[in-house]
């Protein structure tokens, strides 16, 4: 009766103390609220937590190794590309602006991991029609003259460091392959090969090989006249000389 008299006679004060309160349980839970929210954003608003990301993905990248790879044949910008070790073959194949709309490649494994010195050649559909079958898509290629992977239609060739006199062996075995009855294979043959032919220097074997790779091999021996700067008067010195 005593509890109950007294809060009859001290409406104001309960009141007044009831409000008191709420407002402090109020401010509380905001205080609350806004902590657990900057706990949860505080690695977007605080600058040295960005910092310390943005070192730690730059230190991952330096310990990327950069090296060069080489995509020849049926794509849009064939070319020397820098990749990282990462990277796979679908990555540089991007690089080199995408196959042509011609382009084989049923042969390539585009989640082939790159390694240094490596040479993808896309072939052509026609290209490829001239062999029957598909072939390994690999090559370990001993010398710096690729046609020996090409000519097995080989995409992914790899480079071999034979020795010296290995290399010159294996060139010359080349050199002999590359020549059918006494003429030069232009599909095929080296830089070195081309210019025994008469009126082939350095430059125009040159020209020779860029054609070829980028635009395939050549169909019959007259088509080596698509190549800048051999006309009739080159062709008819080595037309006899020469096959495909």
């Amino acid at each position: 009766m005593d509890f109950l008299l007294y809060v009859k006679n001290n409406k104001l004060v309960i009141l007044f103390i009831s409000i008191l309160l709420n407002i402090i349980l109020l401010i509380s839970t905001s205080i609350l609220i806004i902590n657990i929210t900057n706990n949860v954003c505080d690695c977007e608003n605080n600058p040295l937590e960005s910092d310390k990301s943005l070192e730690q993905k730059e230190i991952v990248e330096d310990t990327k190794k950069e090296f060069s790879v080489e995509v020849k044949g049926a794509v849009n910008a064939p070319g020397v590309y820098k990749v990282l070790d990462n990277y796979i073959i679908n990555d540089v194949i991007k690089m080199a602006g995408g196959f042509k709309s011609d382009a084989f490649t049923d042969n390539i494994n585009l989640s082939h991991h790159l390694e240094d010195e490596l040479v993808i050649y896309v072939y052509t559909k026609n290209e490829y029609k001239k062999n029957n079958t598909i072939v390994s898509s690999t090559c370990n290629c001993p010398t710096y003259d690729i046609s020996k992977c090409t000519d097995n239609k080989s995409s992914i060739i790899t480079s071999n460091s034979e020795s010296v006199d290995n290399n010159d062996n294996i060139s010359n075995n080349k050199e002999d392959d590359n020549k059918v009855n006494g003429k030069v294979n232009i599909n095929t043959a080296s830089k070195t090969e081309l210019m025994t032919l008469s009126g082939i220097g350095e430059a125009k074997a040159n020209d020779i090989i860029n054609y070829r790779n980028n635009n395939g091999l050549f169909k019959s021996i007259e088509d080596i006249k698509k190549v800048n700067g051999i006309k009739d008067g080159t062709f008819n010195k080595i037309k006899d000389n020469i096959t495909v």
